[in-house]
Order: C-alpha cells, then structure tokens, then sequence
C-alpha cells in the first residue's frame, strides 16, 4: 500500500472573480457552499456539513458492501468510509487522478465522498436556490437539497443531501454511533463462548523441526512471522543466537530452537522458516522454526510427563512432556517457555536487548488482559482476523477435494482429516472476492459450528497477532451482510494496518449452519475414497 497522503483543510478557498456568487450576495442569510466537480457538472455540499477535505487514503476493501463503497480508510483515529459518488449518483466512472478528493460529511458518522476535484467555496444567496425538479437531469431529485442556476456561460449547480444520498444503499451507517457504545459486540461474544467451550483443554500452538512435532502453550505465544531476510549477527560466538531484527519499532533477539534442542543448523527445506515470538521479562525474544503447523486444543489427558533421556541430550532445551494425539499415533513434544533458555549467553542477549527496548515493550504490553489474539489471513489482498479460540486448527489445502453428491450447494467438497470427513467452504467466494494468489499459499481453517468441523479456503496465513483493545473498534455498517460478518476492524494506525474482524459464528447463515448440522461428517466411504 502507498504511504497516506498529506491531508487539506477546506477554509482558505478563495471566490475568484466574476463567479455566479460574488462577496455582494454574502449576507445574514447567505449559504456557504463547498462546489466540486463530476465529469463536466457541478456538485456542492453545504460547508457546515463539511468537516474536511483529503486525498485518497489507504482504503481496506470491504466484503459484502454496497459497489459504490470503495473501501474503510483510518481518519485520525476514527474508521471512515469512503463512497464513490460517481457510482452512488449512476454517473460513468473515471479514474482516481492527482485531482481527486474526499470530501468528509459528518452526517451522525462520519462518510467520505469521493470527487473528481474541488472548485471553490462560495457563498450563495437563499432566494437563489430552488427547489425543483426540472434542474437534476439524470441525478435522482431525492438526493438534492436544492438547485443554484448559473448565470450565462455558468453551469448548474446541484446542491447534494448527505443523508439521502446514504438512505437507500447505506440505511445501516446511521446505527454506527449507537454499535460503537453498545458493549459487547458479536465477535466479542463469540470468542468468549468458545473460550468457555474450550476451558478444560489446553491450547498449544505446534510446530516442526525436521520430522519431529513440538509444540508450545499457545498463551505463551504473542504472534508468529516470517523468518526475515535481513537479520543482523550478534558479535558471540554461540549458534544458538542467530541475531536480532527489528519487530514494530523494538529490537527482536532471534534464537535458534535447533541449536537449543542439539539439532544440525540447516534444516534442508526450501521456504524460509517461522518466527514465534515469545514475552521474555520486559521484552520478547523470536524462537526460530522449520515451520508452524496448526494449532491444537487438547484435553489434559493425553498429555503424559517425558521420559527422562528426552531430557538428557546435548541440547539447551528441555522436553516437558509428550501429547498423545490420534490414538497414540501422532506425538507432539511439548516445551516449556521458561526452560528454553538455559545457556549464560542466551540469558546475557535477552537482558542487553530488553533494558533497550524496556520502556517501549512495556508500553504496548503492560496489561496483558487488554490484548485480544487473532490469526491474521488475507483474502483478495485484504487483511482479516478472527479470534484465536474461534480456530480448532490450520491446514495446507490438500491436493484434491472430493466433490459430495447431494451435498449442500454452498459446500466445495469434503477432506478426511485424520478419520474425520470436514466439509469445505471457498470463503473468497463467501465473500464474493476474486484473488489471484498461487494455490501453494491457501490454507484451511478449520472452526467448530453447527455442532461439528467445517474448513474454509483463505488466501494464505499471516501471523499470530495480539491486537490492544483500544485500536479495535466497530465497522461502519454499510450493509446488513457485512454487519453480521465483520463487525469490527482493527486500526493499526502506526503500522498503517487496518484489519477486518471477522465474526466465526456468522460465517454461515442460519439455514447453512442447520443443514450443515445435519450433514454426515462422518461417511466412510468418502474416507476412504480421499
């Protein structure tokens, strides 16, 4: 995305000379207005309906909004829409230039309505705007406030009404103010069901080095990223240290879980590897994997103490204990956060690193319990979240997806997942987007609804994420769909991220979820066949 443009205010525009309004007609009853143009006409907004004019933003594309809405864009704090007018008045579309602006109307909840350019600001006499419809051509008459004839050589101008040009395709933005202070919201609620579902498992994120699974507890983990390629060494001479990087504006030591657990350096795959980020005192450190791999819930029960050599061999690190997973067929081995870093060197880097970047870590993570954690996936380019407990676990897309007869239509096909037959659903085409990305990076997340697994296609997986509370706030509801959907958007302003929040619970409507219910996961013949 492009860097966010330098913002104008409306006031210094001039009334150049000879206008159809001159400073003779500003009077007690004179109305201030802000002209702009589409195509060849003329378009105004009353300037006290105004709050300010601004280049394009950096927009994030809103699934399952009205076509005119171009995206949400942050405006100093605050999610603002942003409207094509062209499309909203049924105008031929141009393309954005240098000229184009968005004019913000604070009409409850702040719209911006995107123009072609702004003329001028003139101030009009009240005897001179009429009220009729012969003068809106091909613009619906609902939309105008009124009409200012030109003089000869001057053309119309036509006075638009913010909240008529909202109250067909976008009935639902007047509600915003009233979601933004109703407590707590959909995706809110949702999380804390799940969490309670799942309050006597334990949730453990797992990852491979080599051939082996190990996992660690997942409320240990603060987010995951991808391996840098630009990691700055560490003057030591111990391997387990690779380095350090930099992770939003504070210094990220690097550590090596293969050197920690006495295994080769070079792990013989291709793809870079992944970073889990673990809090460590003050700061965080990144442990260095071969790859994430899903993450699992699972009952205290399969999990049993290791067996002492596991304890015993020649690297730093400690196996805790062994998850029993599959009927004993999978084995996850399971670290402890706190024994991983044993070695004087390793302790000596953490502690130079995080008095360093003390006073900012502690900033943004000082209370641990207004974070919320979300895995972040894209679709279509768009980054979305949905709340870590929502998510049973993550999948590569298989080679082939077996297509069920007489499934229900909204259903791509079904995988076996481990013995269990999970159904599929394209969420590109849930939320009716198109997107180009190679088939390699998809990836399947798997929730719990209806009462058993459903899998959905992303475009890929970003990361882990612990988001503060007070950069989440309420979309602006452009349409009953959306609404239900992403009802919440994360604002990272100074990362100039903005991160659509989706609701797990409404990824399928009432009558999918009851059909869904009813479908057989469990078929062994399509077991079987995949």
């Amino acid at each position: 995305m492009a860097k966010r443009t330098q913002r104008e205010r409306t006031a210094p525009i001039a009334t150049p000379a000879g206008d159809a309004s001159t400073a003779a007609e500003a009077s007690s009853v004179g109305i201030h207005l802000v002209v702009f143009r589409l195509g060849g006409e003329r378009f105004a907004f009353q300037l006290d309906q105004v709050a300010e004019i601004v280049r394009i933003p950096i927009l994030a594309r809103m699934p399952l909004a009205p076509p005119s809405l171009l995206g949400v864009a942050n405006l100093h704090g605050v999610v603002l829409p942003v409207v094509d007018l062209r499309r909203l008045l049924h105008l031929s579309e141009s393309p954005l230039d240098e000229a184009t602006r968005v004019i913000i109307i604070d009409a409850g909840a702040p719209v911006g309505f995107v123009v072609d350019r702004v003329d001028n600001l003139v101030v009009i006499a009240s005897h001179r705007i009429e009220q009729s419809d012969a003068g809106a051509g091909a613009i619906n008459p609902a939309f105008l406030a009124g009409i200012v004839k030109g003089a000869e050589g001057e053309s119309t101008i036509r006075i638009l009404h913010p909240k008529h040009l909202l109250r067909d395709e976008f009935s639902q933005l007047a509600a915003s103010r009233q979601r933004a202070t109703s407590g707590q919201t959909l995706s809110t609620a949702d999380a804390s069901r799940n969490a309670a579902a799942q309050e006597r498992k334990l949730s453990l994120l797992s990852f491979e080095l080599g051939e082996q699974e190990y996992a660690l507890p997942l409320d240990r983990v603060r987010e995951i990223i991808q391996l840098p390629q630009n990691i700055s060494e560490v003057a030591r001479s111990e391997s387990a240290v690779l380095g350090v990087v930099t992770l939003r504006d504070q210094l990220l030591p690097l550590v090596s879980l293969r050197a920690l657990l006495g295994m080769p350096l070079e792990s013989g795959r291709k793809d870079p590897g992944k970073v889990v980020v673990l809090p460590m005192g003050g700061g965080a450190v990144g442990v260095v994997t071969d790859r994430t791999r899903e993450i699992l819930h699972v009952s205290p029960e399969t999990i049993d103490p290791a067996p002492a050599l596991l304890t015993r061999g020649e690297g730093e690190a400690e196996i805790t204990s062994i998850c029993r997973l599959e009927q004993g067929r999978r084995l996850v081995a399971l670290l402890s956060p706190d024994n991983l870093f044993r070695s004087d060197l390793v302790r000596r880097v953490l502690s130079e690193h995080n008095q360093a970047s003390d006073t900012g870590e502690s900033r943004i993570n000082g209370d641990g319990m207004a974070d919320e954690q979300f895995i972040i996936f894209r679709l279509g380019g768009q980054e979305y979240g949905i709340a870590i407990a929502a998510v049973d676990e993550i999948a590569r897309l298989p080679d082939q997806i077996v297509r069920l007869p007489k499934a229900p239509a909204f259903i791509d096909g079904v995988i076996n997942m481990r013995g269990v037959v999970v159904p599929i659903v394209d969420l590109r085409r849930r939320f009716d987007i198109d997107s180009t990305d190679p088939a390699t990076s998809r990836r399947i997340l798997v929730l719990s609804i209806g009462g058993g697994k459903t899998g959905f296609i992303v475009d890929g997986i970003s990361e882990v994420m612990k988001i503060p509370t007070d950069a989440i706030s309420p979309t602006p509801e452009v349409s009953i769909e959306q609404m239900r959907l992403v009802g919440r958007v994360a604002n990272l302003d100074s990362h100039q991220r903005m991160i659509l929040l989706v609701d797990a619970a409404q990824l399928l409507d009432r009558i999918e979820a009851d059909v869904l219910a009813q479908f057989d996961r469990r078929s062994d013949s399509v077991a079987e066949a995949s």
